[in-house]
């Protein structure tokens, strides 16, 4: 219900590089009034009185609010702007509306997610926790260590060699061993809108429960500073004192408060040019100096003008001090308050000569560790739902999040549809007690005292929730035909009886709604909690650190454009090719240790090292090729990188062309001489995209090498991460994530999709699939109008359409839980051991877990996820249910299946969306009624069908022996793509990956297929 304050501002604005402050104290609470973002710049605040007068005037036409008929009637020329609800006074009564209206269920909720999973919602922000969770008791009574999945048996964060941070771990997100668990840096958190703090308390108080101790023998200042963003300074003040009163003590010393009297345009300026910083710079223990010098005037300079924006009625954000008084007397009638995981890393940039300059950019850090102090943002109550779901998106892609920081949204969900869910929408915006009727109908006046008009201009509240678009509506509807005076336009304008006016929007997400809303606003779901009556969310979200995304996130929308607009639809964009650089340098150089690198955690695959040298050689093999023939130095590396090894698992001495590579440790390249390397070659495809983006066309040939290149890396960086996942040395890619906490919402999620009706077994009928695509390499030279040409490999060609007959299939593949207790069924299970298991298991203590990349997990977590297993594996499993692994056309129509999964989408664990499987869900419906398709865990699958190639088929001349190698008889097609497959190569229908079938360590899973007679 609370509205956005910027409402009539661009929310990606900024104006120039300063900030200065009036302060206020009061029970040792700072208040700062940030200046006004329009300050300073072309921009103009409308006056509040202007706002409501050209709102009065109204429009020509109606605007009708939807395309029913039944719309009609709630058609309205004229509004009112939502911010006059939010005087002092408006604000109370929203108060009675949170305490005395349980109706309004979004309070309620949301202030009960906060109570019963606050601990689990300020882990999964980054915070230490109080504690680890205790693992459960296994089966055969065998309690599993502790320290085998929540301590710090592994670096975090994983530090490059000569770092400075070595030391630092997972013990919860972010922490420090020996540093008081981040004392010395801290974290800010910033909640935008705080309102009267009665649900932020609880957060506040869950905070500072999460802290160890602090450092013995140090005295060190609260490490969290929560800082309150309102436009009301004397509600700042009130509720800040009655925090102070009710959990200072609980606070104290560990979670210090700082009001910031402002909007949310200011409030995020001030963060993104390193005002926090500053603030705790100026020290918050002498409240009467000012942070830094006031170059505003005083308040006897403030205009008296009736088109100020600072009114007298209504508090808003100043560019200037306000003219409120200091002290703010309690209003003993409003109650007071009531009583009582996805982490980052970082790379270094990609050479990039001219680039375009970053959405959410922060200045120097004013402080010691302020570089990596995180900035936690809270926007609770749903009052994302005010903005317009246009404006919902570049909002939030407009937060000034960095690697480390992360979002706390609440967010309402569309109910049910039908007369229930539109009764339980509207009676909780129009409570029977009259409390939002009488919250609502005080914006009026306070409209009319705007205007010096008395209260004789009457209105009554009405409202509905439109189902259809999924939003609830508030109006002033006229009880009689009245004139009112508009003294700025000196016109009068008539309201008829009954005629309506708007005042403002509350939007309501589905759950499919709310996942393209993130990725629309580039965010990753960390975690979700959900209020069991209701639709309502809490989101813990971050800015991804990889993201394959077609289109860049910058302030520079038009550079980005021009960039992707002059590369054919094949070709990565720059910012992609970051990303993969990005993603390749964290894998090799933060989670593969320096004693590892001459170590195979596979014996069938190279060193690590060989890698590190064969990924930059290969691309530049293929850049010499497309320019002047030369290599880059030193140029010996070409005959020892240019090809790996994939041998015969029966036998390994069968190994295809290949790369004569050094047999002593000694004869290799040092780690120094590879990195060189790798940057003059990322600096040569640099030059090439710089001329494509001055104007040089790219022909098809070369256009090709670089989709060869970018997808060879992507390919290598699973197939090292896979590697890696063998080996115990490993370093975790991030923080350890909450497994308990996980596992009870993966239970709630697969409890919801049954309830819903989602079905364990499908009946996939008759169905015409197309396999492959046309892209033949020889058509280079001779294509025309290619730009939105698919490029793939050669196994991809050509395009030919299957019949597929009917044939049931499980929904699921087969998990870690069934496969063990198929091996306990037919006795292999007490004589399993490290050769006859599944790979990706790994026994502990004498009990057998999941191998993860966060080091081994156990069944009662694991269980539930996808087996990652050899193809001879699953097929001895299907056998013993009575069905088959399916062929690649049978796979590909359940995938076109209504009711089947997706291999990509909203909910798929593709593209780094986790570092780990997750357990698959089915298919259903949410709760508005849209289909939220399901996904397998994150695995690629299994196909009964051999690698062999289509009709037409012509072998690459630029990658030799890519699939023909493999055309053997040993090896099968596997499709989709696992939680590391980036989504360029997931999403592509004509993509086909293969393996041997013994071949143990791909991350591959499967699904049963049953023959219908």
């Amino acid at each position: 219900m609370r509205a956005p304050s910027y409402k009539h501002r661009d929310p990606c604005h900024t104006s120039p590089p300063f900030f200065s402050f009036t302060t206020f104290n009061m029970a040792g609470t700072q208040i700062y009034t940030l200046p006004d973002v329009a300050a300073g710049s072309d921009s103009v605040v409308e006056p509040l009185r202007d706002q409501i007068e050209r709102g009065l005037a109204g429009t020509d036409q109606p605007t009708i609010p939807g395309n029913t008929e039944s719309d009609k009637a709630w058609a309205y020329k004229r509004s009112v702007p939502t911010v006059v609800l939010y005087d002092a006074a408006g604000l109370r009564l929203y108060d009675r509306i949170t305490a005395d209206a349980p109706e309004y269920y979004l309070f309620a909720d949301e202030l009960n997610l906060l109570k019963s999973h606050g601990h689990e919602i300020v882990r999964a922000m980054g915070f230490p926790g109080n504690g680890y969770e205790q693992p459960e008791e296994q089966e055969g009574g065998d309690k599993v260590l502790e320290e085998l999945f929540f301590p710090p048996v592994k670096d975090w964060r994983p530090a490059r060699w000569g770092d400075v941070d070595v030391g630092r771990f997972n013990g919860g997100v972010n922490a420090e061993e020996g540093l008081g668990g981040g004392w010395d840096r801290g974290w800010d958190v910033v909640e935008l809108g705080a309102g009267a703090l009665h649900k932020t308390a609880h957060l506040l108080t869950a905070l500072a429960e999460a802290l160890p101790p602090a450092p013995k023998g140090i005295d060190t200042p609260a490490p969290i500073t929560y800082h309150a963003l309102d436009l009301s300074r004397p509600e700042l003040a009130r509720v800040l004192k009655q925090m102070d009163k009710r959990y200072g003590n609980t606070l104290s010393g560990r979670v210090t408060t700082v009001g910031l009297h402002g909007d949310y345009t200011a409030g995020l300026k001030l963060v993104r040019e390193g005002g926090l910083a500053s603030l705790a710079a100026s020290g918050h223990g002498s409240p009467d100096e000012p942070s830094s010098p006031s170059t505003q005037p005083s308040t006897a300079e403030l205009s008296s003008s009736p088109n100020s924006v600072h009114s007298d009625n209504l508090i808003t954000p100043a560019m200037m001090a306000t003219t409120h008084e200091a002290g703010v007397a309690a209003d003993d009638d409003i109650p007071v308050l009531a009583t009582s995981m996805g982490s980052k890393w970082t790379a270094p940039p990609a050479p990039r000569p001219t680039p375009a300059p970053a959405a959410t950019p922060r200045a120097p850090p004013a402080t010691p560790h302020a570089e990596d102090r995180p900035v936690h943002f809270l926007f609770l109550g749903s009052s994302l739902g005010n903005f317009d779901r246009e404006s919902a998106a570049p909002f939030l892609r407009s937060l000034p999040l960095r690697p480390g920081d992360t979002l706390l949204l609440g967010l309402d969900g569309r109910p049910a549809p039908g007369a229930e869910g539109r009764h339980k929408v509207e009676v909780a915006y129009n409570d029977p007690q009259g409390h939002t009727r009488a919250f609502e109908e005080h914006g009026w006046d306070v409209a009319m005292a705007e205007l010096g008009l008395g209260k004789d201009h009457k209105v009554e509240f009405v409202g509905r929730y439109n189902e259809i678009l999924g939003r609830h509506e508030a109006y002033f509807r006229s009880k009689d035909q009245q004139t009112l005076h508009l003294p700025g336009l000196d016109r009068d304008v008539t309201l008829d009886k009954d005629e309506l006016l708007h005042i403002e929007w509350s939007y309501k997400y589905s759950l499919a709604e709310a996942l393209a809303l993130f990725e629309a606003a580039d965010l990753r779901v960390v975690d979700s909690w959900k209020a069991p009556e209701s639709e309502y969310r809490l989101w813990v979200l971050e800015r991804p650190d990889v993201r394959f995304i077609d289109k860049p996130v910058q302030a520079d929308e038009e550079a980005a454009d021009k960039q992707i607009v002059s590369l054919p639809k094949g070709v990565a964009s720059w910012d992609e090719w970051e990303a993969m650089w990005k993603l390749w340098d964290h894998i090799t150089l933060d989670m593969i240790p320096k004693e590892m690198l001459h170590q195979k955690p596979i014996d069938l695959r190279h060193i690590c090292l060989f890698y590190l040298g064969h990924i930059p050689t290969f691309l530049d093999i293929y850049l010499s090729r497309i320019t002047d023939g030369t290599h880059s130095e030193p140029v010996y590396f070409k005959d020892i990188f240019e090809r790996g090894i994939d041998p015969d698992v029966d036998d390994p001495t069968k190994i295809h062309s290949h790369s004569e590579v050094p047999k002593c440790e000694e004869d290799w390249p040092v780690l120094d001489e590879i990195i060189g390397f790798r940057d003059r070659v990322r600096a040569r495809l640099r030059k090439i995209y710089d001329e494509a983006e001055a104007g040089k066309v790219l022909t098809r040939h070369e256009a090709r090498s670089i989709f060869m290149g970018f997808e060879h890396e992507a390919m290598h960086a699973e197939t090292l991460l896979y590697m890696l996942f063998q080996s115990p040395l490993t370093r975790p890619p991030t923080a350890v994530p909450q497994w308990e906490v996980l596992k009870a919402h993966w239970a709630a999620e697969r409890s919801a999709a049954t309830a819903k009706g989602g079905k364990m077994i499908l009946n996939v009928p008759e169905t015409v699939v197309t396999l492959g695509h046309d892209d033949l390499e020889a058509d280079d030279a001779t294509a025309t109008n290619w730009k939105e040409h698919e490029f793939g490999w050669d196994n991809e060609h050509s395009a030919h359409r299957v019949t597929v007959k009917p044939f049931r299939v499980d929904a699921l593949p087969i998990s870690n839980g069934q496969y063990r207790r198929f091996l306990d069924l037919t006795g292999k299970l007490p004589y399993l051991v490290a050769e006859t298991a599944p790979a990706s298991w790994v026994q502990v203590n004498g009990e057998w877990h999941v191998k993860s990349l966060y080091g081994p997990v156990p069944f009662s977590i694991a269980g539930s996820w996808p087996l990652m297993a050899s193809r001879d594996e699953f097929v001895a499993y299907a056998a013993s249910v009575g069905g088959r692994l399916p062929t690649e056309a049978e796979l590909r129509a359940l995938w076109k299946h209504p009711e089947g999964p997706r291999p990509t989408g909203p909910t798929a664990n593709v593209g780094f969306k986790n570092w780990h499987p997750i357990p698959p869900q089915l298919t259903t419906l949410d709760n508005a009624g849209t289909v939220i398709h399901g996904h397998n865990g994150g695995v690629w699958e299994w196909t009964a069908t051999k690698m062999e190639p289509f009709d037409g088929y012509v072998a690459s001349k630029l990658y030799p022996g890519y699939s023909s190698d493999f055309f053997d008889e040993k090896h099968y097609v596997v499709l989709g793509g696992s939680f590391a497959t980036v989504p360029q190569i997931a999403g592509r229908e004509s993509f086909r990956n293969w393996y041997q079938g013994n071949y143990r360590y791909a991350w591959v899973g499967a699904r049963v297929v049953y023959n219908i007679a």
